[in-house]
């Protein structure tokens, strides 16, 4: 049954391409474009970061500082808080990309891999502040509880997992030794690794822009239909479509809430290529997802309850003011974390300074 329905949904699409030519060339520029514009500029250099991050070593220090939280919080070695942060600050699918690469490096093992994919992908606040808070509805507020929803529901989702395949814990040690390589032979190792991976993003990005909008004028949806439709399959674009919605506000936002945890088949066809080389099951990846929905949902729905957000009315001459504002929210949040992870690892520097000082001092 398996293998019919795959073959079935396989010749349905190339129906539909041999069907619409010229739509489907339109769509995958259109696609194209998104990747030109945004996926590249945006998520490339993060991938570069992440892996300089990883294959440098310094998760071993990351690790130190982020023991008290991980291992009791969410069940993983504490080097796994390198794929959290980073996806926390850059967005989809940083959060799987560095957790494969943990993987590789052999720094978490294979269940916590799986357990880590299942919370630490997550949208980052650049888009959720800055493009689904103020662009898509004129309100700071609305970017500000929807990311604190996204957070809180990645969190519950990582301690709901920490159950996952404990018997099959076997965490490598967190002194593993980075093997030693020049800065010249580290970044090109980096650099091609990162190329792989933002060709697989946008490659799943073009495909599901394509196959969205030619099921979507096959279908002839509109509506709350069409916007379902077009969240399942292209996140991005179903919250523009839901923002458009004739619908109260609090139901937007709670949808919204459920799109940007859920993240869409895009995202996954993403995660799918990138985990595909390790090895690693997708079943709890995908099963985050879908819970990590439903506790955004219910986070949202209790923050809008206690703190309401208004309807505004879109005032063309205000909309530059409006998105600065909202970058200037994602921006300070970034630059925050990022101090706060800077300071921590100062402080543990410190104290491990110190404390060799002290030794020297004793001996003598």
């Amino acid at each position: 049954m398996k293998k019919i329905l795959l073959y079935s949904t396989l010749v349905f699409l190339v129906t539909l391409l041999i069907l619409n030519p010229e739509k489907s060339i339109l769509y995958a520029q259109n696609g194209l474009s998104l990747c030109q514009e945004i996926i590249i500029p945006s998520l490339f250099p993060f991938f570069v970061c992440s892996g300089l991050l990883v294959y440098s070593g310094f998760c071993e220090i990351l690790s130190k500082i982020s023991k008290p939280i991980m291992k009791p919080l969410f069940n993983i070695n504490p080097t796994g808080s390198a794929a959290f942060i980073l996806g926390l600050i850059s967005g989809y699918p940083l959060g799987a990309v560095t957790a494969c690469q943990l993987y590789n490096s052999l720094y978490i093992s294979k269940s916590e891999a799986e357990r880590l994919l299942a919370f630490c992908n997550n949208s980052g606040p650049l888009f959720i502040l800055g493009a689904v808070g103020v662009s898509m509805y004129h309100s700071p507020q609305a970017g500000v509880i929807l990311y604190i929803s996204h957070i809180l529901g990645a969190i519950s989702v990582g301690i709901l997992f920490r159950f996952y395949k404990t018997s099959d814990f076997c965490a490598p040690q967190t002194t593993v030794s980075t093997e030693q390589r020049s800065i010249s032979e580290l970044f090109s190792i980096v650099l091609t690794n990162s190329i792989q991976s933002i060709l697989t993003v946008c490659a799943s990005v073009i495909f599901c822009s394509v196959m969205a909008n030619l099921l979507i004028d096959v279908l002839s949806v509109n509506g709350i239909f069409k916007a379902i439709l077009n969240s399942s399959l292209e996140f991005a674009s179903g919250l523009s479509s839901i923002s458009y919605l004739d619908i109260n506000l609090f139901s937007k936002l709670i949808m919204s809430a459920g799109v940007c945890a859920f993240a869409g088949i895009s995202v996954h066809l993403q995660v799918m290529g990138i985990s595909a080389k390790c090895g690693l099951s997708l079943k709890p990846y995908i099963t985050g997802k879908v819970i990590h929905a439903i506790f955004a949902v219910i986070y949202t729905f209790i923050l809008l309850k206690l703190i309401p957000v208004t309807s505004s009315v879109f005032v063309p001459s205000f909309q530059t003011g409006q998105i600065s504002a909202g970058f200037f929210i994602c921006s300070v949040y970034t630059i925050l974390t990022v101090a706060l992870i800077i300071s921590m690892i100062i402080i543990y520097l410190t104290g491990h300074i110190g404390k060799h000082l002290k030794k020297k001092i004793h001996t003598l």
